[in-house]
């Protein structure tokens, strides 16, 4: 190959790379305004304001100016610090308004896609959940929404909360109990409210199923490992020599011989839904099929390598030591430290 032909080909492959770098930030930026206008219904869902929804659509409002320096959500945002509603419903009808504008600009771009109903379907359970409480109202708009939704009904993250929602449901009225089953069945999907955390919910992981969280509990000599999420630990490859060295046969995919999904302790931007990937999902169904496959949290895969001693590639040491040298001063400071919840 030529000099000539070479740079022609480096031309070439660094369009490619930018066009995939556009298509990617189109995407999330599509997953992450789809998520937005659920999350606006959702708060809306009980017909009032709540204790608490102010907050966390003031937290929220400030997050997704922070990703795309949106107008309408920095105009709530500025209105919220203003009090520039003159009552609840004035409150109400301006956030109806946003959120509608929203939609109605999304689908002139291109029609709704399965994902994107997805997306609004989790930010609506983070818009319900943001105050902590659920309230019978918003428990049967979450009905209406499966029952009026295909492609809901037959997404396997979402089906424990729609049994859990169809039998609180069953007689009509829903109770303390039930209502609190309901708040942590959706807590699973999109992680605990602003009022429960303190922090806007998107960026959060679902937890499905419970990870293994005591290090002791998993073995990965001849395990297949999958790696979910962006790992905190270090580079992935590097984490997947240190399995590797460990006994644990990495794998790029879930199957029926996966013996760990290690999920990250934060969503990745590439996930197709603003709270799991293809990988947790697909993880999930297995379960519901009898699949044994077990999810862990990254910080107990993290202990294993560690005190196994697996952990020797200078990247995945200096990330242990920095880790541990900022929890070491935050305790030092006396500084209350919140980790991202999920």
């Amino acid at each position: 190959m030529t000099l000539s032909e070479q740079a022609m080909s480096r031309i070439r492959q660094r369009e490619e790379e930018e066009a995939h770098d556009a298509f990617n930030r189109g995407a999330n930026r599509r997953k992450r305004s789809v998520y937005w206008v659920g999350f606006l219904e959702g708060a809306l869902a009980s017909t009032r304001i709540e204790d608490g929804e102010l907050d966390a659509l003031r937290a929220e409002a400030a997050r997704f100016v922070s990703f795309f320096d949106d107008p309408d959500a920095a105009d709530v945002l500025a209105d919220i610090d203003a009090h520039c509603f003159s009552d609840e419903a004035d409150m109400m009808d301006r956030v109806r308004t946003v959120a509608e504008a929203k939609r109605e600009e999304l689908l002139t771009a291109r029609p709704y896609s399965d994902v994107d109903e997805m997306n609004e379907f989790l930010g609506f359970c983070a818009g319900i959940v943001c105050d902590g409480r659920i309230l019978q109202r918003e428990v049967e708009a979450i009905l209406r929404r499966f029952r009026t939704s295909f492609v809901l009904l037959e997404v396997a993250p979402f089906e424990p909360l729609r049994r859990a929602v169809e039998a609180a449901l069953a007689d009509k009225v829903l109770t303390e109990e039930e209502a609190e089953d309901l708040r942590e069945w959706i807590a699973r999907i999109v992680s605990d409210g602003y009022a429960d955390t303190g922090v806007p919910n998107i960026g959060n992981v679902a937890m499905l199923h419970e990870p293994i969280t005591d290090p002791g509990r998993i073995d990965l000599d001849g395990a297949r490992v999958v790696l979910t999420g962006p790992m905190r630990m270090g580079p992935r490859r590097m984490i997947e020599a240190a399995i590797a060295d460990a006994g644990g046969i990495p794998d790029p995919r879930v199957t029926w011989k996966t013996d760990y999904v290690v999920v990250s302790s934060n969503a990745s931007r590439h996930w197709r839904t603003t709270h799991f990937g293809t990988k947790i999902e697909r993880a999930r169904e297995l379960i519901q099929q009898g699949c044994n496959v077990r999810f862990v949290s990254e910080v107990a895969l993290e202990k294993v390598l560690r005190h196994g001693g697996w952990c020797s590639h200078p990247n995945l040491v200096l990330g242990f030591a920095m880790k541990s040298a900022f929890s070491a001063s935050m305790i030092r400071l006396s500084v209350p430290f919140m980790s991202t919840p999920g």
